[in-house]
């Protein structure tokens, strides 16, 4: 009878070995983070190997829940309780071994869920009369260092405490006499007490001196790694399989392991465990793959909630097109086509039946709306992705998508850009009238200094005809009226140049305003006459400025702005305006450096809007502005920066001429 039992268990256990190997087989383990767990040589919770592995109870517990929580675990080695909570505070290790869930060590980390009870007892010799805890005043009590058994042995009264480093220190001087008793943990020295067959040498006295759950401490930087500890400690069979190994480190009573079915009933049980043991880890593997794919659903509900707020449509078709899924956005913006779907309607039929029902604004007929479904689903189906804008019959625009979603589905998603595309029409809209009023703006500067022009030729010509009439009446003028007809002569004829210049660059302008390589030295000597710069003020012209491409008529009114500018805001006696250029790629930056009061830098920007006028000078405010406004249509730019002493210096750039006409510009100078 034994031997068909041995054999079934056998086969059970072979069994139970096969499946869990092909579990474990079924999918690598893939690599876990490390966990740093502090231990200390405390047998048999934990302890260091001849072989200088960690082992103990304490060791296989923490592996395994940290194997369930998706970690592995290395062990650092400690002293004693204090070193473990001093190395977890310092962020040494994540982890402590078994530690007592004091108020205090909690406060030192992350408690996990207990997994087991302290028992603090009090341990005599057997051939003592101390019988009761109370008869323990002013005697030796012997503890481990550091231990929460030091705390509880202060729970004696009067009593003289004695600290050794490990419980198998205690044992000798009890059974010597050195020690009146001995406080430790039950189950630890009742190991201690098995394994040295010592059980009828020492008892214990009752009732405990107090029992305090125990557990798991965790740095508190680490949460995530807390709370996955406590999942693994919630698992069902965690309770049986702590027992299990707990039998296995702390032994069990002599008497049970003797029983003649004792060998029987271990190899059935084995096998059970052996059998559980699988069952569990697949059930872990099972859970760990569950929670992936939570979180990942987690993701999708998240993106799906956020189409759905926009209100975007998506609809999803198999692989026959017809449409098996759609959000709450479709079903907002599309009422009447939700129950066409709910029947499995197929992409072209639900295209006909919109059509049918007018639910998009398209002068499609009917059969060219058939060729267009059928040539959007045979799109599809090649992979190719398919866009357009589709106007609804209430007035609203979508851009419409449709691509392949994998191997066996397709998905349409539609977006509300009705706004956008409204806004792009009112942009439009306002460009053209800009643009019409932009083209007034330039026919009536165009019209007004061609009117401009006449009256300042007829009063040229009429102040000849007075001084001819003067002159033909043999009428001598004093100096001074002969002067301020000189003075108003040259004037005139300043105006004129100035009108004609404006009447050019106005043309220039209306027909987009043609630019021309030149060199700048060649064209400042008429600028500087136009400009009318008191004499007192000295202008400096930097030889040797790069040509530039530019239309001539801009260029002059610009330079003449800047010079003005600088000359009728300096405030010095004899003032000194420099003029100089220098090319830095395809650009050239000419700067007009003036020593006059300079402009404060946070004001430096103002200077170039319109009507802006900073000092009290005569002028419009409009020099600077109309200045930005053609560097800018030349492609350049403009600032003004402080002077090195005082005044400040404007720069700007603008194309450069080419390479070949540079050198031709210059050949020419120097013939």
């Amino acid at each position: 009878m034994q031997s068909i039992l041995r054999l079934f268990v056998l086969a059970n256990v072979l069994f139970a070995s096969f499946f869990l190997g092909c579990v474990l087989s079924a999918e690598p383990v893939a690599e876990r983070p490390i966990l740093t767990a502090v231990y200390g040589d405390f047998a048999p919770y934990q302890f260091t190997a001849e072989d200088g592995s960690v082992q103990g109870y304490n060791a296989d517990v923490t592996r395994m829940l940290a194997e369930r929580a998706g970690y592995d675990v290395a062990f650092t080695a400690a002293e004693n309780p204090r070193q473990f909570l001093d190395m977890l505070a310092r962020g040494e290790v994540d982890l402590t071994p078994f530690m007592a869930l004091t108020p205090a060590r909690r406060r030192a980390g992350l408690a996990t869920l207990p997994l087991g009870e302290y028992v603090l007892a009090v341990y005599v010799r057997q051939d003592t009369k101390i019988r009761e805890i109370g008869s323990l005043s002013g005697r030796k009590i012997g503890v481990v260092a550091g231990a929460i058994t030091q705390t509880a042995a202060k729970l004696i009264s009067e009593n003289h405490i004695v600290e050794f480093r490990n419980s198998d220190d205690l044992l000798l001087p009890l059974l010597n006499g050195e020690l009146d008793a001995v406080v430790s943990v039950a189950e630890t020295f009742d190991a201690r007490l098995r394994a040295h067959f010592m059980e009828d040498k020492i008892r214990r006295l009752k009732p405990p001196l107090a029992i305090i759950p125990y557990g798991l401490l965790v740095r508190r930087e680490l949460p995530d790694v807390h709370a996955a500890l406590n999942d693994a400690i919630e698992v069902p069979a965690t309770p049986d399989i702590l027992e299990t190994l707990r039998a296995q480190w702390f032994g069990r009573d002599r008497s049970i392991v003797h029983h003649p079915w004792f060998g029987n009933v271990a190899l059935i049980v084995g096998g059970i465990a052996m059998t559980t043991v699988a069952l569990g880890v697949y059930a872990i593997r099972l859970r760990r793959r569950s929670a992936v794919l939570l979180v990942e659903n987690g993701q999708n509900q998240l993106l799906i909630d956020a189409l759905d707020n926009i209100r975007a449509a998506i609809i999803i078709f198999d692989s026959d097109m017809k449409a098996v899924n759609w959000n709450a956005g479709f079903k907002v913006r599309f009422p009447l086509l939700v129950p066409e779907l709910r029947r499995a309607a197929t992409m072209q039929e639900a295209w006909m039946y919109a059509h049918k029902n007018e639910m998009f604004a398209t002068e499609m007929t009917q059969s060219e709306m058939g060729r267009f479904a059928a040539t959007t689903a045979a799109r599809l189906r090649a992979g190719k992705l398919v866009q357009r804008n589709v106007l609804t019959s209430e007035g609203n625009t979508f851009d419409l998508t449709l691509f392949r979603l994998g191997s066996g589905h397709f998905a349409a998603i539609w977006v509300d850009v009705t706004e956008v595309h409204l806004q792009n029409e009112r942009i439009a809209t306002q460009g053209e009238e800009l643009s019409r009023k932009n083209q007034q703006l330039l026919a009536f500067s165009a019209m007004a200094a061609h009117d401009l022009k006449a009256p300042l030729v007829q009063q040229v010509a009429l102040l000849n005809f007075i001084l001819e009439d003067v002159a033909d009446a043999q009428i001598k003028l004093p100096a001074e009226v002969q002067s301020n007809i000189a003075i108003l002569e040259n004037l005139s004829n300043r105006m004129r140049s100035l009108v004609g210049d404006l009447l050019e660059y106005a043309k220039a302008d209306f027909d987009a305003a043609p630019s021309v390589c030149f060199a700048p030295d060649a064209r400042f000597e008429n600028i500087l006459t136009l400009s009318a710069v008191s004499p007192a003020i000295t202008v400096t012209i930097k030889p040797d400025i790069c040509p530039v491409r530019v239309n001539p008529n801009a260029f002059d009114m610009v330079m003449r702005n800047l010079i003005t500018n600088a000359a009728k805001h300096n405030d010095r006696i004899a003032g000194h305006i420099i003029l100089r250029g220098h090319k830095r790629g395809e650009h050239v930056t000419i700067e007009v450096e003036d020593d006059g009061p300079g402009i404060a830098a946070e004001k430096s920007a103002q200077v170039f809007e319109p009507f802006c006028r900073l000092t009290k000078v005569e002028g419009t405010g409009l020099g600077l502005a109309f200045v930005k406004k053609t560097v800018a249509g030349w492609g350049g730019t403009i600032n003004v920066r402080a002077g090195a002493k005082r005044g400040c210096i404007v720069s700007v750039t603008m194309p450069a001429a080419s390479t070949e006409t540079t050198n031709m510009l210059v050949a020419r100078t120097a013939s």
